[in-house]
């Protein structure tokens, strides 16, 4: 309940796409986001790498009282609980400059080699996670906003136009009434399908049809010529390829009809040769 009311508070964003200013900045979270999923592949293995190198140089957490100088019992279960706890979730705090026991654990055992590498694997993960990754994130991110922001109007229009269409053709009814509307328009497709497949093709003229309509009108008159010239190439192919069968039917009737003729003067020669014999 908790996750289903969240997301329809998140739901709730696309009724304010529509403002100019806000809906280019949502535009550019959106775009955000994409990026971010190839810098948290990135970032995911960088993670996993050291957390593995990490975990084999010394135990964490101490659990059962591991050392490599005491020794001790070690916990060798392989699911995805273990894996978490030991790898992914203390590598994670790094992150946020959270480093919990690590170090201390580090500094009790300053001149242990297991100590002093894991020391050198600590600072260049940081360096390269927290400075290079992260500011390599944040120079995306202000690219992607740049890009976004010259193009505002476009976005805005586009946004506006997507949101207009998607409630034409919703239902007119809240849910869970929807669902009955839903229906009946299936069945509704269903019945003009059986019609076009049974007899005659017919269309369903009460049907929802949106249609874009240009604010200038030198737009609609490319478009205009630009249907025109589309249909004109449509009906030039369709033409040719009418042509290019009615080519193979008049060759094949002329082929028919000469070998027609030749059967007949071969039957007429037979009749012949029979009468003189």
């Amino acid at each position: 309940m908790a996750y289903d009311i969240e997301i329809w508070w998140l739901r709730c964003i696309s009724f304010i796409i529509v403002i100019p200013y806000f809906g280019q900045h949502l535009v550019a979270i959106w775009k955000m986001i994409k990026d971010l999923l190839f810098f948290m592949c990135v970032i995911g293995v960088v993670m996993i790498a050291y957390g593995v190198a990490s975990c084999s140089l010394v135990y964490y957490p101490k659990v059962n009282n591991f050392t490599t100088e005491s020794g001790g019992t070690i916990d060798t279960s392989f699911d995805g609980r273990s894996v978490f706890l030991q790898i992914i979730y203390p590598v994670n705090f790094l992150l946020y400059g959270e480093f919990g026991t690590q170090l201390d654990d580090l500094d009790s055992n300053p001149s242990a080699g297991w100590s002093i590498t894991n020391h050198i694997l600590l600072a260049a993960h940081m360096l390269f996670v927290n400075i290079l990754l992260i500011n390599l994130l944040i120079a995306m991110f202000s690219k992607r906003f740049n890009q976004t922001y010259e193009e505002t109007r476009q976005i805005w229009h586009s946004q506006r136009y997507l949101l207009i269409r998607e409630y034409f053709t919703r239902s007119p009814f809240i849910p869970p009434i929807s669902f009955m509307w839903n229906i009946y328009y299936l069945i509704r497709m269903l019945v003009f399908f059986i019609k076009r497949t049974v007899s005659n093709p017919s269309a369903d003229y009460e049907a929802k049809v949106f249609k874009m309509i240009a604010k200038d009108i030198s737009i609609s008159n490319k478009w205009r010529e630009f249907e025109g010239a589309s249909t004109y190439d449509y009906a030039h192919d369709e033409v040719k390829a009418l042509n290019a069968v009615s080519m193979k039917s008049l060759s094949a009737l002329d082929e028919f009809q000469d070998n027609l003729l030749k059967l007949s003067s071969t039957i007429d020669q037979m009749e012949i040769e029979f009468d003189e014999d």
